[in-house]
């Protein structure tokens, strides 16, 4: 049997663990014990999943300023793991938290959906309102096995394309959502991810879960794993490895597409969180789940609504004002499940710059003689300093580039208005 009528095969049970009821016969005397042995199981998975649901919506809202907690929903998915490894050439810890999934996945197909997935839970019940309604999804192939493997094709060159189609982050965007902002561009972009999944799940039941979400695929194609080596005759003749031409195809066209977005460059590329890969790599592997957006504790992180380019939505950008980037803070990197946002040591930050301060003399209040040392004063780096210039015949800041790293704390103490006469720019 090849893969592909494999993976067709499997998917068309959600129970292939449980010996179908079907197969007994009305006089089985073991029927009736097999028929409650499957309701019981059926119930136990039912509220295991219930307690997932609610976990992830105490970890991801209620509890988003704890890291663990907030990472950890994300973290687990060996779909974004995978990606996130590939892209940025490194395993971490927050890697390694995908592990458990992803061993058990290689023994148990879709476990991970059938017993754990919150979002899945979701968009099966409201696919059951669907049915009920007479909707059916359409018969389509394998296509998160594409995605999944689109997304490691273009990892490989630095951008995971899809990698923000989790429904992990999806579900971990939704419910880090900050009401106070919910009708905005930024929080109604985050809001609709969910949003669409459900409507999907209700006009075709069944289609995201068993044929277009690549977690799921991911688990299809790790159990398929242990199978590879059975190089079995096809309908031909011929010997061949069923899963090449699916990973060539589909990871090529990944690669493809991320050597396309590589080379498009940002007239205006924004300020980014201390830690955070460059900008070609950081919008692949960022996966829009919204947990450093909450962490923050200057809430200087805001959703991008897409003034940098439809490939920057929902990725994390920094607004100086009424706060800056604290030295003495790192919560982005602790809460970043994809790896996007480096964790950093605090001795580490002093050198992860985000910008370069830049100051206009024509505004500076230096420049029209008056006195002012506001900016210097505040600088956690003592990164500005006020020298004597000949060519002016005036005192004018100079800016250490060694020592800024663009936190902002200068433009949030300048006093000029309406515009700053020190600024940090990317």
């Amino acid at each position: 049997m090849s893969l592909s009528r494999l993976f067709l095969h499997s998917s068309e049970s959600h129970t292939a663990d449980v010996r179908p009821l079907n197969d007994l016969k009305p006089d089985d005397p073991d029927s009736s014990e097999a028929r409650g042995e499957s309701r019981a199981i059926s119930r136990l998975r039912l509220a295991v999943r219930c307690v997932a649901l609610a976990a992830a919506v105490v970890f991801a809202g209620v509890l988003a300023s704890w890291s663990l907690g907030a990472l950890a929903l994300v973290a687990v998915s060996p779909f974004v793991a995978i990606g996130s490894a590939i892209a940025a050439r490194v395993v971490g810890w927050t890697t390694l938290l995908a592990l458990p999934v992803l061993l058990i996945s290689l023994v148990r197909r879709r476990w991970f959906c059938r017993w754990l997935c919150p979002t899945g839970l979701v968009c099966e019940q409201v696919g059951r309102i669907g049915s009920a309604a007479g909707r059916r999804a359409p018969r389509v192939g394998p296509l998160g096995h594409w995605l999944a493997l689109a997304t490691w094709g273009g990892a490989c060159l630095g951008y995971p394309v899809l990698l923000w189609l989790d429904p992990l982050a999806i579900l971990a965007s939704f419910l880090g959502s900050r009401w106070a902002a919910f009708f905005t561009a930024a929080g109604l972009a985050s809001a609709a991810g969910l949003t669409v999944l459900l409507l999907l799940s209700l006009i075709a039941p069944g289609l995201w879960c068993m044929r277009l979400c690549p977690l799921g695929a991911t688990q299809e194609l790790l159990a398929a794993l242990p199978r590879l080596g059975n190089r079995e005759r096809g309908a031909n003749g011929e010997r061949a490895w069923p899963l090449a031409r699916r990973v060539v195809l589909a990871g090529g066209l990944g690669a493809a597409w991320a050597w396309t977005l590589g080379r498009a460059r940002c007239e205006s590329p924004p300020i980014r969180p201390p830690g955070a890969l460059d900008e070609a790599r950081f919008r692949g592997v960022c996966v829009r789940c919204g947990n450093c957006l909450g962490a923050c504790p200057t809430k200087i992180l805001q959703a991008d609504g897409g003034g940098h380019g439809l490939g920057s939505l929902l990725t994390p950008v920094v607004q100086f004002g009424p706060g800056y980037c604290r030295e003495d803070c790192r919560r982005c990197g602790e809460v970043c499940p994809s790896g996007a946002i480096a964790r950093l040591a605090l001795t580490d930050k002093r050198t992860a710059r985000m910008g370069l301060a830049r100051v206009d003399m024509s505004i500076c209040l230096l420049g029209e003689d008056r006195d002012c040392s506001i900016c210097r004063n505040v600088c956690p780096y003592e990164a500005i300093a006020m020298v004597w210039s000949e060519e002016e015949y005036a005192a004018v800041l100079k800016i250490d580039p060694a020592r800024c790293p663009g936190c902002g704390a200068c433009q949030v103490a300048c006093p000029t208005e309406p515009r700053r006469a020190i600024v940090v720019v990317a």
